[in-house]
């Protein structure tokens, strides 16, 4: 086994680590490790089939059956399932691409998913990159007042905030039912394997700053979105067909980029998300 680092900023790629093949404790233990340092880990040229990449997930943790439920596996419902042709669920027939403005995932859940996994199976020839930035790294770099300013507080986090840049898919009742609509969480969050901090911020759901008049959160959640975005902490990851992502959403931000001609090209990932714990 190799790590390659991706990027200064984030990421590593892992060789010689066949997922389909049965992976030893040591392999399970270093990959593990590798994803908590890296943030961000890749495993290219996979051959995978459902049962091999949950059991490759599994080596990381829980998988659970996903959200939105009309685009899982029927037989495998912890497997998404992420098209250049996705449409939204309230039968409007309009194409809705996922994912395409910063995020991290499901943050609204009282315990969110630790980690986001896909599998390429079919990818753009050009476009549809998949950005991150390194929470950790954006952190340590803010100034001292500004952490001052934030240790310590907690923000709402709702299915869709009214400062989301983007409109996301109508949930069922059911989906309400069974994810919630909003929790709050520290701004700053303690990583549990490192005892690193990182911010803990999510443009498309968080509401507001507790305790914060609304101008003053609103003010605050721009700079932090601005300075969090800045190109020397992110990696952008230009997928190949074979391609495991794995990504620490306790430590990173991602969106996708829907930047290609859908009409001639296919796009098509198999997403897996494991559970997490209540940011603390």
């Amino acid at each position: 086994m190799e790590l390659v680092p991706l990027s200064e900023a984030l990421g590593v790629e892992v060789r010689g680590v066949d997922l389909a093949a049965p992976v030893d404790d040591a392999t399970a233990a270093a990959l593990n490790r590798a994803f908590v340092d890296g943030v961000v880990i890749c495993l290219r040229g996979q051959t995978l089939d459902a049962p091999a990449f949950l059991r490759a997930a599994a080596m990381f943790g829980t998988p659970f059956a996903q959200i939105y439920g009309q685009f899982n596996l029927a037989d495998h419902p912890e497997i998404g399932v992420l098209t250049h042709r996705d449409t939204d669920s309230a039968g409007t027939g309009e194409r809705k691409i996922r994912g395409t403005s910063w995020h991290t995932d499901a943050s609204y859940f009282e315990r969110p998913p630790k980690a986001t996994m896909l599998y390429a199976e079919a990818v753009p020839e050009e476009g549809g990159d998949t950005q991150f930035v390194n929470l950790r790294a954006a952190y340590a770099a803010l100034p001292d007042d500004v952490r001052g300013r934030i240790d310590g507080r907690t923000a709402l986090h709702v299915y869709q905030s009214s400062r989301s840049p983007r409109q996301l898919i109508k949930r069922s009742g059911d989906q309400v039912d069974r994810f919630g609509d909003g929790m709050h969480h520290p701004l700053v969050r303690t990583h549990p394997d490192t005892g690193r901090k990182a911010l803990y911020l999510n443009p498309i759901r968080m509401e507001s700053i507790d305790g914060v008049p609304r101008e003053e959160s609103d003010r605050l959640l721009d700079f932090l979105h601005d300075h969090v975005t800045q190109p020397r902490f992110e990696y952008r990851h230009k997928w190949r067909p074979g391609d495991v992502l794995m990504w620490d959403n306790r430590s990173a931000l991602h969106q996708a980029n829907d930047d290609y001609d859908w009409r001639t090209q296919s796009r098509r990932l198999l997403r897996i998300m494991l559970e997490g714990e209540a940011p603390a």
